[in-house]
């Protein structure tokens, strides 16, 4: 395992991430009065217009991620609440919203954040533009394989005078997440296979309800 994000180099790596992705609009609203885990569907049933494919997502934040760990620091995860809830404003019949911090495996790979909303997206391509336009630092952005899940996925990369940021999302029928990598060195190549890894522990799509139901 790398070095554990405690203490001031916490504080250290929350400025990274936050220097890289606060020019984005995301950080346009108010803060939310504290970060959650997970914010749980309403209660309500789901709709027979839900998904024009009659399924919908399920988001889970395991304890482990592979061999990272989850990590609880207020700098880190409320950026990472602030991102999910405006990926949530991109979907239709929003359903739920997940983010969490997880502890790098290397000194070299010091943490990975991740962000998603399970809903109903008309468009994929339309939607995806929207979340990197709400990111406008991270450049090079490019179509990566988005794994069994289908959907269409892009990886981009961003950088401050410290911190190297390299940013995956996804958008299919029933959800929108993003999974971002953060260190002080540069990645040779984009993370897309371990972004794919990571999405399926992140999202479990489920049957909706029958026809005529």
């Amino acid at each position: 395992m790398g070095k554990a994000i405690t203490g001031t180099f916490a504080w250290g790596v929350a400025r990274g991430v936050l220097a890289v992705l606060v020019g984005g609009t995301v950080f346009g609203c108010s803060p939310q009065s504290g970060p959650q885990a997970a914010v749980p569907p309403p209660s309500a049933s789901v709709q027979p217009s839900a998904s024009p494919s009659g399924m919908r997502a399920r988001l889970e934040l395991p304890m482990r991620l592979g061999n990272r760990s989850r990590f609880f620091h207020r700098p880190l995860l409320s950026p990472v609440i602030e991102s999910a809830e405006q990926l949530g404003r991109l979907v239709d019949d929003r359903k739920e919203i997940a983010g969490q911090v997880y502890n790098g495996e290397t000194d070299g790979d010091y943490a990975v954040l991740v962000s998603a909303t399970a809903g109903t997206v008309r468009d994929e391509e339309a939607t995806l533009d929207k979340v990197f336009r709400l990111f406008p630092r991270i450049r090079e952005v490019r179509a990566v394989d988005p794994g069994p899940l289908g959907g269409i996925a892009r990886c981009g990369n961003g950088r401050n005078a410290q911190y190297y940021v390299t940013m995956c999302a996804w958008a299919d029928q029933i959800s929108v997440g993003m999974v971002t990598f953060l260190s002080p060195e540069r990645r040779l190549g984009l993370p897309d296979g371990e972004f794919v890894e990571i999405r399926s522990e992140l999202e479990y799509p489920i049957p909706g309800l029958p026809s005529g139901q």
